[in-house]
């Protein structure tokens, strides 16, 4: 583990405040707010290392891109449907003698794949796209700059069995196999960590970005909510992609709370209502979101809401190909 890291702990509670993300500079240091925080909060770390860190926050551009991490999550959904996609994604990667190293999250399932080293982190989402095509319980918004990931020996206090105990996260083999025994070895932090293969994954290979020095207006909205010119860009189009569809909800619930984090349940039900409005509006263009699935939508704006997630700047998407000109929100 590479220090300075970012760290943060999270509340369990529905509609708790939370606190911020904060950098632990040493090793000692980390242990101490480990110690700290483990059982009492939800305990996570970036997934990704960065040359750079300043006293508050990485610096995103020193990104050190070369692993994929990935997230099985069957959500309100047996756990075995996450477990049978996590298994035959393990045994797709040994097969290819690709090194990885499994866990348990307390209610699901993580992979973390090493990778050769890129510098655009496009590369890894395609290749992380054309895996997660063939396994639904695999979180689509997995590869980013800034995602977290839970820490392993951590306790996960959103997962409880009898007498409100909780799961650990724990290093995994995926070929443990019952889910019963996976079950107790969380439940009593009997981790089983175990490094797979010898190859690290080769990403394709993606196009230069070039940012147009066009100043653009702000499109006309499709619906009633004011759209950024380069979503609007990459979401009116047959099948928009994943994450294209993941930033525009962000930004429409940004604009709705005020970018507040912590909403009452009853305002994010009303904000969910409103987007769900808006993107169907957007998806009844004619040969626009030709896969609309209502259903599957609502489960992630009601994620994205519930969550907080805010929409990614300027310096997220410019480096994924999506500004196609300086509008009013362009930063250098």
């Amino acid at each position: 583990m590479r220090f300075p890291r970012v760290v943060w702990a999270g509340s369990h509670l529905p509609n708790a405040p939370q606190m911020r993300r904060r950098v632990v500079k040493t090793k000692s240091e980390y242990i101490d707010w480990f110690n700290q925080y483990n059982g009492k909060m939800n305990c996570y770390t970036t997934v990704y290392d960065f040359e750079d860190i300043n006293d508050n926050t990485q610096i995103d551009s020193s990104v050190i891109l070369d692993r994929m991490f990935l997230d099985f999550d069957a959500h309100d959904k047996p756990l075995e449907l996450a477990h049978s996609d996590f298994v035959s994604v393990a045994k797709r990667l040994e097969e290819q003698d690709i090194m990885f190293r499994s866990y348990f999250s307390g209610k699901g399932f993580h992979i973390i794949a090493k990778g050769a080293r890129v510098t655009d982190i496009r590369s890894i989402q395609q290749y992380y796209t054309d895996l997660a095509k063939d396994y639904p319980t695999l979180d689509r918004t997995g590869i980013q700059i800034t995602r977290l990931r839970r820490i392993p020996n951590s306790m996960n206090l959103s997962s409880t069995y009898g007498d409100d105990k909780s799961y650990f996260c724990i290093p995994l083999s995926y070929k443990l196999g019952d889910l019963d025994l996976i079950l107790y070895c969380a439940k009593t932090m009997t981790p089983v960590d175990v490094e797979y293969g010898t190859k690290k994954i080769n990403f394709p290979s993606v196009k230069p970005i070039e940012v147009s020095d066009i100043e653009v207006k702000m499109p006309k909205p499709i619906g009633k909510i004011p759209t950024l010119p380069c979503l609007n860009n990459a979401i009116m189009v047959e099948n928009p992609s994943h994450y294209a569809r993941v930033y525009l909800i962000q930004w429409y619930r940004d604009l709705l709370s005020g970018r507040e984090r912590n909403l009452p349940l009853e305002q994010q039900t009303e904000l969910i209502n409103t987007v769900m409005s808006e993107l169907k509006t957007i998806a009844s263009q004619d040969e626009i979101w030709l896969d609309w699935d209502e259903q599957v939508t609502r489960k992630y704006v009601t994620g994205i809401v519930s969550k907080g997630y805010h929409a990614p700047s300027c310096k997220t998407l410019i480096p994924q190909g999506y500004c196609i000109g300086k509008c009013w929100r362009y930063c250098e």
